[in-house]
């Protein structure tokens, strides 16, 4: 896209020009890389300034001095300007870069993971500080990361890559709230989608999704919540850690809770953070997710019953990937 190599096949096009023939430095492009990429001999007055001192449209000291102090004080770095790449701190050395990207104020930055080898603590400042400047500049940012948290929390805009092709190009919330294959929905989300396998029944005019323990969840009428599905062929079932209602300790479901709604997974351990805790759960052999306003002190091993809501489901065709069907309670955003 930034035109360092020549695309394999097919066209690049800038708001609808088309880019093919343009060298890189007509493009009006900033580039933020994975490394830190300034020039250590260099105060980072220095490497803001690089940019603007080589470039064709020769712009006077004033206005390189100008530019300099702007993008320092919006990248959070005025204090250290005039310090060696070598003096300043793993976050302040990112920022540097990237206030290089963006003095020359171009129409188009392209971010290729810059809070990969950032410790927690930093990637959360950055990934902050990336929101607010993002919302900032009336520059077009395209933002590779193999973080889940970092697209959701940063993007207007999700593109998602799998297998080399985009399966599904959408706002931030459709695709999140409507993820139409199932890559999509096993990795957005922190903690992802669950999904497991079922089989869809039919008795009477009731839907019935049946576990491949036995276990089923109702799933209403055949003509008013799933027609679309096909009876008595497998589908994979996505349900989110968060519409998981936790109902008791032990198999099966509790008196005032609906069978008909409850699986019983085993505790495989508990993460918290803060007051929140994420339940890593064994069913079926598999690993799935549920969510807890407060922390729990269960030990692992132990059976827990969660109910589940069949108007929050999605539904995934186990041959194409594509989303069959969802629950009642699912945008649509048609």
């Amino acid at each position: 896209m930034a035109g360092i190599e020549s695309a394999d096949a097919g066209n690049v096009y800038y708001d609808g020009q088309d880019m093919g023939g343009e060298a890189v430095q007509d493009r009006s492009v900033g580039m933020v890389y994975q490394e830190f990429i300034n020039y250590p001999s260099l105060t980072v007055r220095e490497n803001l300034a690089s940019p603007l001192e080589v470039s064709d449209e020769n712009y006077s000291r004033e206005e390189i001095n100008r530019r300099v102090e702007e993008t320092a004080e919006m990248l959070q770095i005025s204090h250290i300007l005039e310090n060696l790449p070598e003096e300043v701190s793993g976050g302040e050395a990112q920022r540097t870069a990237i206030s290089r990207a963006l003095i020359k104020e171009p129409d188009y930055l392209f971010m290729d993971e810059p809070l990969a080898n950032l410790d927690y603590k930093l990637r959360e400042q950055l990934r902050s500080d990336f929101e607010r400047l993002f919302s900032e500049q009336d520059t077009t940012v395209v933002y590779a990361t193999p973080q889940a948290g970092d697209a959701l929390a940063m993007s207007t805009h999700i593109g998602f890559l799998h297998d080399g092709n985009i399966i599904q190009d959408a706002p931030r919330d459709e695709i999140y709230f409507r993820p139409e294959y199932l890559p999509v929905a096993e990795y957005l989300g922190e903690p992802p989608m669950n999904v497991l396998e079922a089989t869809l029944l039919e008795e009477g005019n009731q839907h019935i999704f049946e576990f491949n323990d036995g276990t089923h969840i109702a799933a209403g009428t055949s003509e008013g919540s799933f027609p679309s599905l096909t009876s008595n062929r497998k589908y994979n079932i996505g349900f989110r850690p968060q519409d998981m209602t936790f109902v008791g300790r032990g198999d099966g479901a509790p008196a005032d809770t609906d069978e008909d709604t409850v699986i019983s997974p085993e505790l495989s351990f508990v993460e918290t953070v803060g007051s929140t805790s994420t339940l890593h759960l064994d069913y079926q052999g598999k690993e799935i997710y549920a969510l807890s306003p407060r922390p729990l002190n269960i030990d692992a091993g132990t059976l827990l019953s969660f109910s589940l809501n069949p108007e929050k489901i999605y539904v995934y065709d186990p041959s194409t990937e594509e989303l069959s069907a969802t629950g009642s309670k699912i945008p649509s955003f048609s």
